[in-house]
């Protein structure tokens, strides 16, 4: 009978370790995932290179574009061939020059009408205003620098497309961001004669941004 008692005594201690051990166990895996989760978020808050809170209104540089008159497409019938003729379309401002000189007008006078007349004949599409290609990099360069963190950033490669009618433009652009690459796309809305660009979407590496 005591052998019986004794025996029944071990079983139930056993019993009791074992489930000791499971509940341990079951702590220990529960901290153990909550400790990974907690490293994971923390990891991709490190390794995060978007701003905490996106910037979406920009102010542009805006050209009023000049209206073209029959003596400005004369000049530009003149100028333009000459400097396609430049197989590396370089010295714009010489050739001009010259051409001044030898039209006897002031050379700088002729330079400073050519470059309204060719930024009117490039961007008419847009209407009597008119982001100028440098412009418009810069505004790219801009909205990167404010949504984009990293140590160091470095812009890559770019292409973008205009709606003329919506007046709106979509980004593709690539960023090295602390030495890795990354894809980041985004579409401006303009208003008030592109005097007023709005981001509309922000997307990095495939992910929408909440804006």
């Amino acid at each position: 009978m005591k052998f019986i008692k004794r025996k029944l005594f071990l079983v139930s201690l056993l019993s009791i370790v074992l489930v000791a051990c499971a509940t341990s166990a079951d702590i220990t895996e529960e901290n153990t995932v909550e400790s990974e989760s907690s490293e994971t978020n923390e990891k991709t808050m490190e390794s995060s290179i978007v701003a905490d809170e996106i910037t979406t209104i920009f102010y542009p540089e805006v050209t009023k574009l000049r209206v073209l008159t029959d003596e400005d497409e004369a000049w530009y019938d003149i100028i333009m061939p000459t400097l396609n003729a430049i197989d590396d379309h370089s010295g714009d401002r010489e050739t001009v020059y010259e051409i001044a000189e030898e039209y006897g007008e002031d050379p700088e006078d002729l330079y400073e009408n050519w470059l309204e007349i060719v930024n009117a004949k490039f961007n008419s599409h847009m209407g009597e205003y008119a982001i100028l290609p440098m412009d418009f990099s810069q505004l790219e360069s801009d909205i990167i620098d404010e949504n984009i963190e990293g140590n160091r950033v470095t812009f890559l490669a770019g292409d973008s497309s205009f709606d003329e009618e919506e007046l709106i433009s979509y980004h593709s652009n690539e960023v090295e961001v602390d030495g890795e690459v990354h894809k980041v796309r985004f579409t401006i809305e303009f208003e008030d004669n592109y005097k007023i660009a709005e981001i509309t979407s922000f997307r990095v590496d495939g992910e929408e941004i909440d804006l």
